[in-house]
């Protein structure tokens, strides 16, 4: 059986919103029986493939809420942009790719020549936002350029005034923060919002009708109710499958706040030599790769295999061991070239040597 639970307070938000409205269309599609609940407590602990999708964007309630479902039996899937681990177990989750998103918005504002980026209005209480603070960083390197939004949008762009001259490209955090910024400006010095390039996320109505029409990226959460009914089926028909993760794709779409500049993703970095790759010594080491050898050789073994190498290790000639494991000597010298291909050795002598002390002697 499958269950839905919903974080009260982001119901009432249309990331929530257009999430249901992707959900129910795929449950009445694929004609699945989806049960909404108050609590996790109510979803019986005798159902044994009980599966509940979590909608919510507080990184506490989703652990919350996803640590109960796994002591209540049911397998969680998390339909949020959630980076971190619950402290117990494993879930399941359809995300947006942040880290892609961040980077679509970092190489465009390069792209239009920025150089000195902004982070703004990141919700150090929502699931996503410290996630794109930390891709964000990594990116840009940029210490210091990160403005939160404590309790307020105001207070974001109360830290983000005195130093606004500093940057020439804004990634916004969401659209009600990029919408909330380009008001704030418009009203205290629409000079400088004409100078700045700013980027939104989540492609929302306003975004498009704002004065001026604000660049954004799709987080298209019409598609998490397909994603998360596919990994309950499949999580439901394998048991052996402890969890699956999907991440979704963004797109931009260019508006007025960065000059209507059209973005080829693959002309925006400059071709470059790029270093080898550091050999990973763990399989350049000879012991391992005997290790390897020997287990290849023992998957592809049967019961009269077995009996071969164990006579071999007892130093019975081919004819003895022919006679013994009922082969004829072309059978059994078939059967040893294999072995010996497997190993990386020439000659049953070899092979007998190479295998001494891997196995036990009776």
């Amino acid at each position: 059986m499958l269950y839905l639970m919903q974080e009260e307070g982001f119901v009432q938000f249309p990331w929530c919103q257009r999430t249901l409205r992707g959900l129910w269309d795929e449950v009445r599609r694929k004609r699945i029986s989806l049960t909404v609940i108050d609590r996790i407590e109510q979803i019986p602990q005798e159902d044994r493939q009980a599966g509940v999708l979590l909608l919510g964007a507080s990184g506490e309630w989703i652990e919350r809420q996803a640590d109960r479902a796994m002591a209540q039996g049911a397998h969680p899937i998390l339909l949020t942009n959630r980076m971190q681990e619950p402290q117990h177990g494993s879930y399941s989750a359809v995300m947006m790719d942040i880290g892609d998103s961040m980077r679509l918005a970092v190489r465009y504002l390069q792209k239009l020549g920025c150089r000195h980026l902004a982070l703004y209005g990141c919700n150090p209480y929502a699931s996503s936002d410290p996630w794109r603070e930390k891709v964000f960083l990594a990116l840009t390197g940029q210490d210091g350029a990160v403005f939160h939004n404590r309790n307020s949008l105001r207070s974001a762009f109360d830290q983000f005034w005195p130093r606004r001259e500093s940057f020439d490209g804004v990634i916004c955090a969401s659209d009600y923060a990029a919408f909330s910024l380009v008001r704030h400006l418009r009203e205290q010095d629409p000079r400088r919002l004409e100078q700045l390039a700013i980027i939104g996320y989540g492609n929302m109505l306003l975004a498009q009708r704002s004065d001026p029409s604000i660049t954004s990226i799709s987080d298209d959460y019409e598609h998490f109710g397909k994603a998360a009914l596919s990994i309950y089926q499949l999580v439901a028909k394998e048991p052996t499958m402890s969890a699956v993760r999907i991440l979704l794709h963004s797109r931009l779409h260019v508006r007025k706040t960065t000059g209507f500049v059209p973005f080829d993703p693959g002309s925006a970095e400059t071709e470059q030599e790029i270093p080898p790759a550091a050999e990973n010594p763990f399989f350049a080491d000879r012991e391992v790769q005997d290790l390897a050898r020997v287990e290849t050789l023992l998957q592809q073994m049967d019961e009269v295999d077995l009996e071969l190498l164990r006579r071999l290790m007892e130093g019975r000639t081919n004819a003895e061991i022919a006679q013994l494991c009922y082969l004829s000597e072309t059978a059994l010298k078939y059967r040893l070239r294999k072995m010996e291909k497997v190993c990386g050795v020439c000659g049953r002598e070899a092979l007998a040597a190479f295998l001494d002390g891997f196995f036990e002697k009776e």
